[in-house]
């Protein structure tokens, strides 16, 4: 039984644009520092990296019905595009995925073209 599900598109243009302007600054924002530390060096796969994990991310705040409150933060939400794509709920994230009665690990989707990304991440009983 699915207890949240969320799904989230990210334009590859605007992601680009964001770490033109705040690199360092926005993967601090939305990432620990093992999640960081994975990405890649170049500049398109750093890009599409990045727009990936936000993806995920936000799909994954939209299946726990909080969005970005109620103490859920970006960083609570480790993104693995993998493939296969993965989630990881960490402290108040997983402690809502639980109140709403979701066990075990969250499944993901992921799917990216030339310019979006596409992300969907179900909780399950």
């Amino acid at each position: 039984m699915i207890v949240g599900i969320g799904l989230d598109l990210v334009e590859l243009s605007r992601v680009r644009r964001s770490l033109e302007r705040w690199e360092d600054r926005l993967i601090r924002k939305l990432m620990d520092e093992d999640e960081a530390r994975r990405l890649p060096s170049d500049v398109d796969g750093r890009a599409r990296a990045v727009a990936a994990a936000i993806a995920l991310k936000e799909a994954a705040s939209k299946a726990l019905a909080t969005g970005w409150s109620h103490g859920v933060s970006w960083r609570q939400v480790i993104a693995d595009p993998g493939p296969p794509a993965a989630v990881r709920l960490t402290g108040r994230a997983a402690e809502v995925a639980t109140a709403r009665g979701a066990r075990g690990t969250p499944s993901a989707w992921l799917d990216a073209g030339p310019e979006l990304v596409l992300a969907e991440v179900w909780l399950q009983r």
